[in-house]
């Protein structure tokens, strides 16, 4: 191999293994039990296994394994193209096998019409399918272009090669055990439920937090409405609406706000108020404390009795997405 070769290949081993690093760094990003849950987890592999045929319930309890694993494999990707062990025999190998995987599954997104970011980078660097498509390519090209141009190594260590992915993946579930983000996800928010024939429901239920005022909120109160009325054995809806009065206890221009956001129709939901921020108390007991930095209006919970499927929050990357619910339901 020639002097130039040898210097462009390890540029390009040390690019992969930046790109594999970046991949799982920004699974874990803003911070590491809500990007690995509510944005990989919830936001993308739960759909994923939905998708692909997998029942709602089996598909919550296999995302935190799968997420793991995955972020795990990309760390260790990223410290075994740095070296020689296996590298031709498996590690180049078997990076492609999984880029070339998750480009199938980019493409089946693509061309059903999705648009939404495919969460290859989190929500540190948003991707859109066709542009992640572009960079797994290009990632493939050039882990072909190292495979051709390393020699095989004559003394490959199997065992140490084990101990390094062992290694990493017990280091994966131990910073972030699925018994932690399991109980942070569950019943949190349902704790601030006023209505305990709701909280006690075993089966699908969906809370929603919601301002009266906001338009997105109504937007999304209203298809959800148009499914319960086209699927059989809907699931119960409670919404927490936000009262801009403070009051723990709606009064006439609240109960008047909310007839309006319903267009005074009676859709069958049950709700409550609570005061919008209540700063001043050490109790978390307003609508802010609860929503307030990590989600925006409007916010739709999926609860599989007590455990919480997918949550949906804004209008950007992670918002109410009615078709998805629908496929998550079916």
């Amino acid at each position: 191999m020639k002097t130039v070769n040898k210097q462009v290949v390890t540029i390009l081993r040390i690019l992969i293994s930046l790109l594999f690093l970046v991949s799982a760094l920004a699974k874990l990003y803003p911070v590491p039990i809500i990007g690995i849950t509510k944005i990989f987890e919830e936001g993308q592999l739960i759909p994923m296994f939905v998708e692909l045929g997998l029942s709602l319930s089996f598909s919550s309890d296999l995302a935190p394994y799968f997420s793991r694993l995955i972020i795990g494999i990309e760390f260790f990707i990223a410290i075994a193209i740095l070296q020689r062990n296996f590298l031709k025999k498996i590690i180049i190998p078997f990076s492609i096998g999984l880029v070339s995987v998750f480009t199938i599954h980019l493409s089946y997104q693509f061309f059903t019409g999705e648009n939404d970011n495919c969460g290859c980078f989190g929500e540190l660097i948003p991707m859109t399918p066709i542009e992640a498509i572009i960079k797994n390519i290009l990632t493939l090209i050039i882990l072909f272009f190292i495979n051709k141009n390393i020699s095989f190594n004559k003394e490959n260590n199997i065992l140490l090669l084990t101990n390094k992915i062992l290694a990493i993946l017990l280091l994966m579930f131990a910073f972030l055990p699925i018994s932690n983000s399991s109980s942070s996800t569950s019943s949190s928010f349902l704790q601030y439920v006023s209505n305990e024939d709701f909280t006690q429901i075993d089966d699908t239920k969906l809370l929603c937090f919601f301002d009266p005022d906001c338009d997105h909120c109504k937007d999304a109160a209203n298809s959800i409405d148009s499914l319960s009325k086209t699927l059989n054995n809907f699931p119960n809806v409670h919404i927490i609406f936000a009262n801009v009065d403070n009051d723990s206890i709606a009064g006439n221009e609240m109960i008047e706000r909310i007839n309006n956001f319903f267009n005074n129709k009676d859709i069958g939901f049950s709700y409550q108020s609570m005061p919008f921020d209540n700063w001043d108390t050490d109790e978390i007991d307003s609508y802010s404390e609860i929503t307030f930095p990590l989600y925006d209006n409007p916010v739709v919970i999926l609860y599989q009795g007590e455990k919480q499927i997918r949550l949906f929050d804004g209008t950007g990357t992670n918002e109410f997405d009615i078709l998805e619910l629908k496929n998550l339901l079916e």
